[in-house]
């Protein structure tokens, strides 16, 4: 019996910000205690359709060298300020904060007035006594579905009849395949096993002594993105074989990854992929490491080898945002 990172290693073998976007913040600045503050239209963080009123609503705020002043602020951003336009504070809670690369990401509970057509919030450096980031208090009372809703991005459920990805660039599901290997075309089927819905199957052989795999990949958006905020990959799994989950980077000259390996069970599996769950780097197939390649992400590949069926389902991205890929 090969091991998963034995198997990890013969794939290797085998198949050698985020920017700040003017349209979601469009906020302006203005001079508060000798102190630029980003001013914050709610209206273009929380669309309408999402302003239910009945349940305080969670926003995403980005920060970049161009829309705040990194240059005042604390290392980890302890020393930010989320206030009301008449000086309020308001709950928030610090996603992601890159001192060195200056840009952050930041939760922040609307309720009130603040889901009204128009409100204005706004964010600045303060004194670390005035303020606390507090996951707890941002997301209290908000039902769960609501939660994973806003802190996520679906790729796929395979819930709405073809093989296009739910991501703003629409791509397709393809496959790749080496010469001592064959793959069938995916086909969306029922998920069964415990699973209500659709799930997407292929059947394949790819002996990995002889140095075979397939894959089933996609495009995640016209442009390189930044997965410097993912939490983790969710996907749920079920079939035979090794599953390897990749995030790649193409360019004219060449490719480079990260990722990772494990066996797959005859029962749906959840797979949570974090960040430090991914394979050093060591050269091999590209595999860069996840330092070298999560700032400019082009596809989401998934591998397999050995032989039999690999089923996939609702495959989601944590920590990310829809307008990451747009």
């Amino acid at each position: 019996m090969i091991s998963a990172r034995g198997m990890g290693k013969i794939l290797a073998l085998a198949c050698l910000l985020a920017a700040c976007d003017s349209e979601r913040t469009a906020g302006g600045s203005v001079e508060t205690e000798n102190v630029t503050a980003l001013v914050v239209s709610v209206d273009s963080i929380a669309p309408l359709a999402r302003q239910m009123g009945w349940v305080p609503m969670v926003a995403t705020v980005r920060l970049d060298a161009r829309t705040f002043d990194f240059d005042h602020a604390d290392t980890n951003g302890d020393n930010l300020v989320v206030e009301t336009m008449a000086g309020e504070p308001i709950a928030f809670a610090i996603h992601h904060w890159n001192s060195r690369e200056r840009w952050a990401r930041i939760e922040v509970r609307l309720e009130g007035d603040l889901l009204r057509k128009g409100a204005h919030f706004r964010l600045r450096n303060g004194a670390r006594s005035l303020t606390l980031s507090d996951s707890g208090a941002v997301w209290a009372k908000v039902p769960d579905k609501f939660r994973e809703q806003w802190t996520s991005v679906l790729v796929d459920d395979f819930e709405h009849g073809d093989l296009h990805t739910l991501l703003p660039d629409d791509s397709t599901w393809y496959t790749r395949w080496s010469d001592t290997a064959a793959i069938s075309v995916p086909t969306l089927v029922p998920a069964e096993g415990g699973r209500t819905g659709t799930a997407i199957r292929f059947d394949y052989n790819a002996p990995a002594l002889s140095g075979g795999y397939v894959l089933v990949g996609t495009t995640l958006a016209s442009h390189p993105v930044n997965f410097g905020s993912l939490d983790s990959i969710v996907l749920y799994a079920r079939g035979r074989g090794i599953l390897s989950v990749s995030l790649d980077h193409h360019w004219a000259g060449g490719d480079s990854k990260t990722w990772m390996h494990d066996s797959l069970d005859s029962n749906w599996t959840r797979w949570r992929i974090r960040p430090q769950d991914f394979d050093v780097p060591n050269g091999v197939a590209g595999n860069l490491g996840w330092s070298a390649v999560h700032d400019s992400v082009t596809t989401l590949s998934i591998f397999a080898a050995g032989s039999g069926t690999v089923m996939l389902d609702d495959i989601r991205l944590f920590g990310m945002q829809y307008d990451d890929f747009e």
